[in-house]
């Protein structure tokens, strides 16, 4: 494909003018965690002498002060945004959608890079904040909700994001499940006649904006996305696994072979047999057919008393 200087021009345009709106929008990301978690950035040349809601209320307005500035920028640059996605196709001629998705892939892996940056950086803030400020923790010690079995160390957010549990809902941001609210409605769609097709369309994109606009993304549930990819990476190599506790919500760290030792053990001592298949349905006719012959000593009406609803044998938490 030939491209003329027109062109070359436009892409090198909508190439910089999105990656600093995403390099805008990963630093208003960053300022919101150090809000959050009160942490005090690199930029901010703030003297703070002691522990005072003043000292904390300086940085606050720093901050609050540098997103301005920074939400400012970032409207700036979506309305250059919206001038190039009106301006490109036109020169393209029906190839701009393939040249904005090449472009897209290319900006994709340098915000990858850069979001690990900022990890790093909040990283290193959150370990300078804890060591200047050791809070005394609380007489009363209540059981954790993680259990360490190995020698592993692991850092106090890691630890924070682990006692979450293993039910835990980390939220998704809005941008990675968009795509699906709109495939979904539209498959819906095409069923329907053609003649009241794009009245739905039109209901289906109302609801999709609303939920946008209403929607509230926690900022700290991409900080936990991160550390749920450092654990497993650090799980991987140290080859261990994390298992739930046998009589607590309890989350276990403990090394696989450990754990395929403690489960051999228990099956020999418990004289454990491996069925070719699960005995539980057959069990349950036979339940069934013998209360029901017991007409004499069961009542009809206390049958369903005495019959579970599609039970289950239990399972070894491995």
């Amino acid at each position: 494909m030939i491209v003329n200087v027109q062109q070359a021009k436009l892409n090198n345009n909508y190439k910089y003018t999105r990656l600093k709106l995403l390099k805008t929008n990963a630093v208003i990301w960053f300022n919101k965690m150090c809000k959050v978690k009160q942490l005090k950035p690199n930029y901010i040349n703030i003297k703070i002498n002691g522990h005072k809601p003043q000292d904390k209320n300086a940085i606050r307005f720093r901050i609050n002060q540098e997103m301005k500035f920074l939400y400012r920028k970032k409207q700036h640059l979506k309305e250059r945004m919206c001038y190039l996605h009106l301006e490109s196709p036109y020169h393209y001629k029906g190839m701009w959608r393939y040249i904005q998705e090449y472009i897209d892939e290319q900006i994709i892996r340098l915000m990858n890079n850069i979001y690990q940056k900022l990890n790093k950086k909040l990283y290193a803030l959150t370990n300078q904040a804890s060591t200047k400020h050791n809070n005394n923790e609380n007489a009363s010690k209540f059981q954790s909700r993680l259990i360490n079995l190995t020698n592993k160390k692991f850092t106090r957010e890691q630890i924070q994001t682990l006692s979450l549990g293993s039910n835990y809902a980390i939220e998704q941001e809005p941008k990675q499940y968009i795509i699906e609210l709109i495939i979904d409605p539209e498959n819906a769609i095409r069923l329907l006649e053609p003649k009241i097709q794009n009245t739905y369309r039109y209901l289906a994109a109302k609801k999709i904006k609303h939920i946008l606009k209403t929607n509230r993304y926690n900022t700290l549930h991409k900080r936990y996305q991160y550390n749920i990819s450092e654990l497993k990476k650090i799980l991987q190599n140290s080859n261990l696994t994390i298992v739930k506790a046998d009589k607590s919500k309890a989350i276990v760290i403990i090394d696989k072979n450990t754990l395929a030792k403690k489960v051999d053990s228990f099956i020999q001592e418990n004289n454990i047999q491996q069925l070719n298949k699960d005995p539980t349905d057959t069990s349950q006719k036979e339940i069934q057919e013998t209360i029901q012959r017991c007409n004499v000593l069961v009542d009809k009406q206390s049958h369903k008393y005495l019959i579970s609803i599609k039970p289950t044998a239990p399972k070894l938490n491995i």
